[in-house]
Order: structure tokens, then C-alpha cells, then sequence
């Protein structure tokens, strides 16, 4: 009897639990992006994912070039749940998201020459509101993993992708541009401003600006900046590089696979710095001594489910193209495939990452960085010498081979790594691969393909 109460029970656990948070989120959202990606492309042309590329490609950098580990530093540090620290946090965010708003309206016309697409120009500058958006929420995005409120950060989220689907379809339905999926992500971002005072009680922040707290979180998180703006380079080059070489219709191509690639590092990204991050910096604060006890327990189920789902994606491809989109996008397939391989490296260099943010090691983001870089610069030079697009993706899509190797060694020195765990890893993937391809024949032949 006790066995049969305890089952019911612990099915609440996991449905009520962190991981299942996150993978609630993570499934809606896809949910939501795949249904908006169906009907927007039924829309609009291919084009108007072209332009929005290019926006979201800006933004990106201007964000990694301005990161302060923030993040980091709120969930690690011991005062992260008294006011006046928090204030000093906003405030330096808040600095942060104003001179953002202005340098993207600065540099939004000889941006947009450089990239040989002035008439984008002004798509550029109202995008900058985003920045004011972001600076102007609350610090619910870290400190609701601090207090490990992760259904109500996915309920925020949630609501914000809900609204951004359906004024952006709405918008779309009456323009046919690509102002539509400007502004549905803009209300989304306004939205969820509003949500994080709302949902978290956070109440109104204040303005407390404090020169010594800025220079402590500028000592630990100076290489953290360096590492994001290496960061930039590594994730933003390839579609500055191919925003200027390819024609908007074919960059929208290219566009759509990065999306659909983003979809499962959507899931990897939340669960390791909401969970494994909160988990590795609690046991870290508490008993150091046990941490490689915890390290793959934590995290086996959930990367192996992971990697085995992303293998299947690389192998069923031609498929979910050919189900989710007319035949002017087929020739999203190989892109995707290939972007695919660094989604799936990226939960395991993720989970490395974590452990060595946890002890204090960030340095290490800066040495994995520096190798990624060494790899693009190699392949990309080779790309572009050859005139080889697929090669240049094929660069992009193994990026995260580098980064995951400086990790593993750094943990491996420190005797963090067991050798057998990250095997089983690299089997789920390739048996995902192989059960993806089967379904994907088996598909075609029923589509008579």
C-alpha cells in the first residue's frame, strides 16, 4: 500500500518539478514557433525572414558586446535576495538597456549599408525599443532561478510568445510585410516587462546606483564580457557573412533553419542555466568537497533524452521540412541538418560550462571561446575562398566541437569528467540519428517521394 500511494506521488513530484517546467515551456513554445512558422510563411514570402535575420542578427550583437554576467552573478552571489542588491543590479541593467536603445538608433543606417541593405534602415532603429523593454523589467528572469520559481518564469514566457504569435499573424493577415513579426515581437517584449512585476511581486525597483558593486561584479564577470563579445563572433558571423553574400530570399532559407535548429537549444539553454547551474552553485556553496557526486546524476536523464531527440531531428529532416512547409522550402533541409549538429553538441558544452561557472572558473568560457574562433576562422576562410556556402554552414553546424573539448579537458584536470557518462551521450545521439532517417524513408515512401 505504501508502494501504490508513493507512485502517485511521485509522478506529482515530476510533474510539478524544475525539469518539468522547463520542458513545458520549451514544448509550448515550439509548439507556438511551428504553428506561427506555418502560418507566416503561408503569409509572407521568403524575404520577410531575410529581413528579420537581419534585425535579430543586429540585436545579438549589440547584447553580447554589452554582456556583464549579470546572470551569473545575481544566482551566485550570497546577498541576491536583499533589496538594496538587487537595486544596485537593476540599476546597472537598466544603464545598460538605455545606452543600447540609443547605440542600435546610431548605428542602424551605416549598419545596414555595410550589409548592403539600407532600405532596412529604420526596421532597425524602432527594434531598439527592446533593449529599453529589457532594461526596464524586473530581475525576475534571475532571481525566480534563485528561488527556483521556474512554473512561474515558464508562465511569464508562455504568456509573452502567446500574444507575440497573435498579433504578429494578425498584422500579417492584413499587411503581408514583415512588420508583422516586427511588432508581435516588440508587444511580446513589452508584455513581458510588465508580466515580471506582476507575476513575481516584485514591486517597483529604484534607482541605486553603487560604484563599489560595479566594480565587484566587473571583477568576476570581466571574463565573461570578453568570452561574449568571442561569443559574437563565433554565433553572429556566419549570417553577417551570409547576409551579404546571399539575395533576402535565400538568406530567409538559411534564416528558417537557424530557427528551427534553435528550437531544441531552447530546452538545453533554460535547464542548464535554470537548473543544473542553481543546483552545481547550491551544492558549491555548501560542500565543494562532494560536487563530482552530483554533477552527471543530476543531469543523465535529461541529456540523453536530449541527444537522442536531436539525433532523430538530423535524420528525420527531409521530413519535417517536407510536413511543416510548402516546396519553396525544401531547400531549408541541408541547412538544418548541418546547424543541427551544434544544437545537439551544445546541452553537454552547456552542462560543462555550468560546473565551471559554479566553481568560479570563467576564464575557461574565454579559452573555449578562442578555439571556436581558430574553427571558424580556418573553415570560414576556406568557404569563402572555395565559394562553398554548405561548407561555410557545415563550419557554423560543428562550431560547438572546440568549445565542448576545452570544457571537458578543464573539467577533466580538476577530475570532474567520467569518461563513460559522455559516451552514452555520443551513442543516444547516433541512435536518434539512425531512428530519425528510418522514419524519414518511411515517410517519403508513404508520400510517395
Amino acid at each position: 500500500m505504501t508502494g501504490a500511494t508513493h507512485f502517485p506521488r511521485r509522478l506529482r513530484q515530476i510533474a510539478t518539478g524544475r525539469v518539468a517546467s522547463i520542458a513545458f515551456s520549451v514544448g509550448a513554445t515550439n509548439v507556438l514557433r511551428i504553428f506561427s512558422s506555418m502560418t507566416l510563411t503561408r503569409l509572407l514570402d521568403s524575404a520577410a525572414y531575410g529581413v528579420v535575420g537581419v534585425i535579430t542578427s543586429v540585436a545579438y550583437m549589440l547584447t553580447m558586446l554589452s554582456d556583464v554576467g549579470i546572470y551569473d552573478f545575481l544566482v551566485r552571489h550570497e546577498e541576491g535576495d536583499q533589496r538594496d542588491f538587487l537595486d544596485q543590479m537593476w540599476t546597472v541593467r537598466l544603464i545598460r538597456g538605455i545606452v543600447l536603445t540609443v547605440v542600435m538608433i546610431l548605428i542602424a543606417k551605416p549598419i545596414t549599408l555595410f550589409l548592403d541593405k539600407p532600405e532596412l534602415a529604420p526596421v532597425v532603429a524602432i527594434w531598439s525599443l527592446s533593449f529599453l523593454f529589457d532594461g526596464l523589467s524586473s530581475l525576475a528572469f534571475a532571481t525566480a532561478v534563485r528561488r527556483q520559481q521556474l512554473w512561474r518564469l515558464s508562465m511569464m514566457e508562455l504568456a509573452a510568445n502567446v500574444l507575440t504569435l497573435v498579433v504578429s499573424i494578425t498584422i500579417a493577415a492584413l499587411t503581408h510585410s514583415y512588420w508583422s513579426m516586427i511588432g508581435g515581437m516588440l508587444t511580446g517584449a513589452a508584455a513581458k516587462t510588465i508580466l515580471s512585476y506582476v507575476l513575481f511581486g516584485e514591486g517597483r525597483r529604484r534607482w541605486h546606483f553603487n560604484a563599489a558593486r560595479s566594480r565587484e561584479l566587473w571583477s568576476f564577470s570581466r571574463y565573461i564580457a570578453v568570452s561574449s563579445i568571442l561569443s559574437l563572433l563565433i554565433l553572429q558571423s556566419d549570417k553577417v557573412v551570409l547576409a551579404r553574400i546571399m539575395p533576402l530570399s535565400a538568406y530567409g532559407l538559411y534564416a528558417i533553419a537557424v530557427t528551427l535548429a534553435a528550437a531544441p537549444v531552447g530546452l538545453a539553454t533554460p535547464y542548464a542555466i535554470r537548473v543544473l547551474f542553481a543546483v552545481y552553485s547550491k551544492k558549491v556553496r555548501e560542500d565543494r568537497e562532494r560536487l563530482r557526486d552530483i554533477i552527471y546524476p543530476t543531469r543523465r536523464k535529461v541529456v540523453l533524452l536530449y541527444l537522442a531527440g536531436v539525433g532523430g531531428m538530423i535524420g528525420a529532416a527531409p521530413l519535417i521540412i517536407e510536413i511543416l512547409y510548402d516546396p519553396r522550402y525544401r531547400g531549408v533541409t541541408p541547412y538544418l541538418q548541418l546547424l543541427l549538429i551544434s544544437s545537439a553538441l551544445r546541452m553537454p558544452s552547456l552542462a560543462a560550462k555550468q560546473v565551471l561557472i559554479a566553481i568560479g572558473r570563467t576564464s575557461e568560457q574565454l579559452i573555449g571561446n578562442i578555439a571556436c574562433i581558430v574553427w571558424l576562422a580556418v573553415g570560414g576562410a576556406v568557404g569563402l575562398a572555395t565559394g562553398n556556402i554548405l561548407l561555410l554552414v557545415a563550419i557554423v553546424g560543428t562550431v560547438e566541437v572546440p568549445n565542448l573539448i576545452c570544457f571537458l579537458y578543464s573539467l577533466q584536470r580538476r577530475h570532474l569528467v567520467v569518461w563513460h557518462e559522455e559516451a552514452y551521450g555520443v551513442a543516444a545521439l547516433l541512435a536518434g540519428g539512425a531512428l530519425g532517417y528510418a522514419v524519414n524513408l518511411a515517410g517519403m515512401m508513404i508520400a510517395g517521394r
